[in-house]
């Protein structure tokens, strides 16, 4: 047991350990007892939890419902806090903390492992999946101020920071070896709820929220100044699979107020991801992302940026993106490197992979096509072009304090590499033409270009001239910024109005 006891050695700053004594052991008892007297009075989740590419891991380890994934004391103590919640007749205020219990969720389970290098709870989404390990960690449920984390008091204290962010937001900047937090004047994050598409002028900022298939809600044409997603990255996060295990709980509360939670789970027909339990491959994959880029496509006006981010080294995995690019009638104008994860993540941490994700920007492009005989150019220069794109994308990220690695070059090259397919296709594709034809012909381009970039060659010659700058350079500079102009989000090679991401 990790413990506190700033009274029991004075002399001793910091968390203690010992082995469980009988007091502790009786305590865990007691819990027991006192769940068998309330359980069927508690807010507890009886769910069975149903077949899936993730949710079978638990099966084959013997869970068959959420519950058995916490111990007693755990559901004594999540059924009591969670009842407590309900009663909170301010409903702003019930929500709020029902958000919080959901964050709880993840560090109050039996799946939990204790990290011995940070001295501290991981969550059970450390690793975007369903680990079960031979060492399990119960976490203390209400918390001790400033000590631990995890714990219900812990998450209260996010979540008003976070609030308070939306009342006053800011942005940082490095000035020496010190952090410099700027205010943003007059600016907020917030906006009244509406049930309709906001049009027309406002005076107050109005946002229009939906629960349900993205390519179902009506947009008219030139209706939107950008277009802003982060699209599910095929098979390797099972999302609703996972967050099923927050939305058993969750409905045991919300389910009254809000139709969203009266379902059994949070899993859909017109999910997006690839799912070998539900036979969804990467052909459905591709399918429904241009579905879902063509509608937003339709909607944007003249000039307007589609953005999006997407995160992997192997340029066939940019296949259903570039495959929807292309359907939705977009050229890609920019790759830009953005900072999307912590290098402390478990799934991270000592594996040599990306910290950094690519930001696609993308708009329609004007003009007649370039290419009339509608053949498929290939760049032959795709190697120099990726070699200075990289160098580039090395220098604005070390200008901002961060050292890349060969794990980030290899993500941020196959991200150019499916740019440059985009702009080698672009004139020739035909949305029309069957869905595997157009893979095979985005497919062909994006071998032939990342076979002529070399990628290994490539990345070891950026890495060693990014350290030989960066052992050379000064202190970091006072302003780095990723955008250093309006052009760094790239122009449409036909139009000169572009905009500027920020």
């Amino acid at each position: 047991m990790e413990y506190r006891c700033a009274g029991c050695y004075r002399d001793t700053p910091g968390r203690q350990f010992k082995r469980p004594d009988a007091n502790d052991l009786a305590r865990y008892a007691k819990a027991q007892r006192k769940l068998s007297r309330t359980r069927s009075s508690l807010p507890i989740p009886n769910d069975i939890i149903p077949a899936g590419d993730e949710s079978d891991r638990l099966h084959r380890w013997g869970y068959s419902r959420y519950r058995e994934m916490f111990n007693d004391r755990q559901l004594l103590g999540l059924g009591l806090l969670l009842q407590r919640i309900q009663d909170v007749e301010s409903v702003p205020v019930r929500h709020a903390l029902l958000t919080v219990f959901s964050d709880t969720l993840r560090y109050q389970n039996m799946l939990c492992r204790y990290d011995t290098y940070a001295l501290k709870c991981q969550d059970i989404f450390s690793v975007h999946g369903f680990p079960v390990g031979f060492v399990q960690c119960e976490n203390n449920l209400l918390g001790i101020p400033r000590i631990g984390s995890g714990a219900f008091r812990h998450f209260v204290e996010k979540y008003v920071r976070a609030k308070n962010y939306c009342r006053r937001p800011f942005e940082t900047k490095r000035k020496g070896k010190k952090r410099q937090v700027i205010h943003i004047d007059g600016e907020t994050i917030e906006a009244e709820l509406v049930g309709h598409i906001p049009k027309g002028k406002r005076t107050r900022k109005q946002a229009y929220l939906v629960n349900a298939p993205s390519q179902i809600i009506s947009l008219r044409a030139n209706l939107l100044d950008g277009v802003f997603t982060d699209p599910p990255y095929f098979d390797n996060v099972q999302y609703a699979e996972l967050i099923d295990f927050c939305f058993a709980w969750l409905r045991q509360a919300g389910a009254k107020e809000h139709p969203g939670f009266s379902g059994e789970t949070t899993r859909s027909d017109a999910e997006l991801t690839g799912n070998d339990t539900l036979g969804r491959d990467l052909e459905h994959f591709s399918q429904g992302i241009s579905t879902v880029f063509r509608h937003f496509a339709k909607a944007l006006k003249p000039g307007a940026p589609f953005v999006f981010t997407y995160h992997h080294n192997d340029p066939l995995a940019y296949l259903p993106l570039v495959v929807a690019i292309l359907d939705a009638g977009l050229d890609c104008t920019a790759t830009l490197p953005a900072a999307a994860e912590m290098s402390a993540s478990l799934h991270i941490a000592r594996t040599g992979s990306s910290v950094l994700d690519s930001v696609f920007v993308c708009r329609k492009p004007v003009g007649k096509p370039r290419n009339n005989s509608r053949q498929v150019e290939f760049p032959f220069d795709a190697a120099r072009e990726c070699v200075e794109s990289l160098k580039n994308d090395a220098a604005v990220m070390g200008q901002a304090g961060l050292e890349i690695t060969g794990g980030d070059l290899r993500c941020l090259l196959a991200g150019h590499v499916a740019r440059l397919a985009i702009g080698a296709l672009r004139d020739a594709w035909s949305p029309r033409a069957s869905l595997a034809s157009r893979m095979a012909n985005a497919r062909q381009c994006l071998e032939v270009i990342a076979d002529s970039v070399d990628s290994p060659t490539t990345v070891a010659a950026v890495l060693s001239e990014s350290r030989s700058i960066r052992n050379a350079q000064p202190p970091l500079l006072e302003n780095a910024s990723l955008i250093e102009s309006p052009d760094r989000l790239g122009r449409n090679s036909d139009c000169d109005r572009a905009g500027s991401l920020h």
